[in-house]
């Protein structure tokens, strides 16, 4: 094995291989310096073309959250690229710092979320968000995306992968990329990608395939016999709601990164304000005593005036009473933008 590549690169140690080529921890012989640098040398010259796309995205890509390529030399044998060392590794071999903190995961998936829609920008799609494919630059973040190696960049002449070519985990990847088409890419393959990144954070790495965050047992609210209201954590609810305009079958129906990225920052302050997810299907503990649990005793108009409200002027009512304190919650629906809070599954 070379021990040095060009007059530049120094290698220290061994990182790892893949299917395209093997990466290495070097230093950088041109600079008084003790920072490290990871080089990645093409393993077979068949893969030529998907290693120059790599290079071609990230160099075209300045933005804070994605890996910074250093140098790289394509016209050698081997070729190779060098790019920033993240101390503290993908993030698929971290040690789980943010499980017990919504807001800390929320953060980490921010700043892919941030690089994904600066590439989206830019007519890069990268087609392979997973967590082995993201970098902590220090132990605890931030978190940078990187490994550009399957990247669809809108304006390129030349299309590298070939049409019946599966790319990505069926874990992550989008529904509409598993046969490989071409015609189906966009860069809502990657919002996709990036709600199924979120389940993982947000649920200790707990991974399924498909459209299942709604099905009980993926649920994140966590059913518990240990709880009064029957959940671990009704306020993760406000995740769900975000999940469910990203992990869908239709492209249509997802919304754009940046507009998740906004949304993400709504549902960091819901969850850590613990603001009551409004569902007719979660029950509530009342605001009042903090005992009871809420029931809804009014779900139609007619039962409003046997209650004790008025009816005049065609409302529409729904009324929640704790069982145990009699503490009550009055809402008008024709009022409300979110009808569909009030609608059981």
């Amino acid at each position: 094995m070379a021990q040095n590549y060009g007059d530049r690169w120094e290698i220290v140690s061994t990182l790892g291989e893949g299917g395209q080529g093997i990466t290495y921890l070097v230093r950088d012989l041109t600079e008084d310096t003790t920072d490290y640098a990871v080089l990645k040398r093409l393993r077979s010259y068949s893969r030529i073309e998907r290693f120059e796309r790599e290079v071609e995205a990230i160099r075209a890509l300045d933005h804070p959250a994605i890996v910074k390529l250093i140098d790289s030399s394509l016209n050698t044998e081997p070729a190779f690229m060098v790019m920033e060392h993240c101390e503290g590794g993908a993030l698929s071999a971290s040690p789980p710092f943010w499980q017990d903190s919504p807001e800390t995961a929320i953060e980490l998936f921010q700043s892919v979320c941030s690089a994904a829609a600066y590439a989206h920008a830019h007519g890069v799609i990268h087609r392979d968000i997973k967590p082995a494919n993201i970098f902590l630059r220090d132990k605890t973040g931030p978190a940078v995306l990187g490994d550009f190696g399957l990247a669809f960049i809108a304006d390129r002449s030349k299309r590298v992968t070939e049409t019946d070519e599966v790319v990505g985990p069926r874990t992550f990847i989008a529904p509409e990329l598993e046969d490989g088409r071409l015609e189906n890419v966009t860069d809502r393959c990657d919002v996709y990608s990036l709600g199924k990144l979120l389940y993982w954070l947000l649920s200790n790495g707990r991974v399924f395939s498909r459209e299942k965050h709604r099905d009980q047992e993926w649920d994140l609210k966590g059913r518990t016999q240990d709880s009064r209201l029957g959940w671990k954590n009704i306020y993760m609810e406000h995740a769900n709601r975000l999940l469910d305009l990203m992990v869908v079958l239709d492209p249509e129906q997802r919304r754009s990164a940046q507009n998740v990225l906004v949304l993400s920052k709504d549902v960091a302050r819901l969850i850590r304000g613990q603001y009551n997810p409004v569902s007719v299907n979660i029950p509530q503990l009342c605001t009042y005593c903090g005992q009871g649990v809420y029931r809804l005793v009014v779900s139609q108009t007619a039962q409003v005036e046997d209650f004790g409200f008025l009816g005049r002027g065609n409302p529409d009512w729904r009324v929640l009473v704790c069982r145990t304190c009699g503490h009550v919650q009055p809402f008008r629906i024709e009022a409300a933008e979110a009808k569909e809070w009030w609608e059981p599954d």
